[in-house]
């Protein structure tokens, strides 16, 4: 009996997980969509060129999941 509920209790972690890792690609791609899209309109926009390449510097380490670090973020 107890392996039957920890067996339900895993697929659906299981199933949950798939779903996140899922939306997060699609959040991925559409990231990638829009920084296309600012990179195209950012000459029509009159941004400076240096600042568009110490901007995207900066961000380019954000391209993996994000890290759970530290402490939860729940007070107990």
């Amino acid at each position: 009996m107890k392996q039957e509920v920890y067996r339900y209790a895993y697929n659906e972690a299981n199933t949950e997980l798939t779903e996140i890792l899922t939306e997060f690609e699609q959040l991925r791609l559409r990231k990638e969509g829009i920084e296309k899209a600012l990179d195209a309109l950012r000459p029509l926009a009159g941004v400076d060129a240096q600042a568009a390449l110490d901007q995207k510097a900066s961000g380019a380490s954000n391209n993996s999941a994000p890290q759970l670090v530290g402490a939860s973020p729940y007070a107990y």
